[in-house]
């Protein structure tokens, strides 16, 4: 009698850690995938800063032209 108490507590114990690893494995894999997917995506989010941030700057360049503030652009060579 004590034996089959003693297995079944084993028994129970390994479907709960076999339980636990389970959801272990889920929560591994979908960090992974959501991490796969910050990798690709990576190189499209620079290119939407940088094009956010030309596209703020040409927004302020313009307003400031409207208001008649001319900016000086120095070029290479001696030209103003």
């Amino acid at each position: 009698m004590q034996t089959e108490t003693i297995l079944t507590e084993i028994h129970g114990e390994l479907h709960e850690l076999l339980g636990d690893h389970r959801e272990f494995k889920r929560e591994t894999l979908s960090r992974l995938s959501a991490l796969e997917k910050e990798v690709q995506d990576a190189p499209g989010a620079r290119s939407a800063r940088l094009a956010a941030a030309v596209s703020a700057l040409s927004g302020a360049l313009s307003l400031l032209g409207a208001l008649g503030v001319r900016l000086a652009v120095a070029i290479p060579g001696g030209a103003v």
